[in-house]
């Protein structure tokens, strides 16, 4: 697909064909993308946590405020940060800023990669911080960044899209 299709095409699905998996070899090439994503000082904060299992699903639906489609989807990635490797180069800034903007590279990365290979996606981003550490038993200097759900969608193109503020309306030169 082209770039600018793929562009085109991400949207955040939120449901899935929950009978229908997605191939072990497409989760490898989400993440072998994923882990080529830019990190301040090439400190590669990236870190995955794959999960099927329907009870650790479950969990954490129960803490990413309820939101269905976390348990629902055939498999989450949750991308975390290893923010030791961060603050380790740049002190605190590298622990509460690069480490979060260095995840949020990698997972952008992941839902391109799906759209170009027809799997649906989405980013979760509200959750208990705390409570996904302790549900999948991250070291303490591992933040989750985002879960993303992933799975086949059960609707091949969207309704509907929401619209968008005009570009013009959002670019400056020189000033604001």
């Amino acid at each position: 697909m082209e770039f600018e299709q793929v562009l085109r095409k991400r949207r955040m699905v939120r449901e899935f064909d929950v009978n229908k998996q997605v191939p072990e070899k497409i989760i490898r090439k989400l993440l072998r993308n994923a882990h080529r994503a830019p990190s301040a000082g090439h400190t590669q904060v990236q870190e995955f946590v794959i999960v099927k299992n329907p009870k650790i699903k479950k969990k954490l639906r129960e803490v990413a405020v309820d939101q269905e489609y976390v348990e629902e989807a055939p498999t989450l990635i949750v991308v975390c940060s290893n923010t030791s490797r961060s603050e380790k180069r740049y002190g605190r800034r590298g622990r509460e800023f690069y480490s979060i903007i260095d995840g949020a590279f990698a997972s952008m990365l992941i839902l391109l990669t799906a759209v170009n290979e027809r799997i649906g996606a989405g980013f979760v981003g509200a959750f208990e911080d705390d409570k996904v550490s302790e549900i999948l038993k991250l070291p303490q200097y591992v933040k989750p960044i985002g879960i993303i759900t992933l799975g086949y969608p059960k609707e091949s193109e969207p309704d509907e899209r929401f619209e968008r503020i005009p570009i013009d309306d959002l670019i400056h030169y020189e000033r604001w």
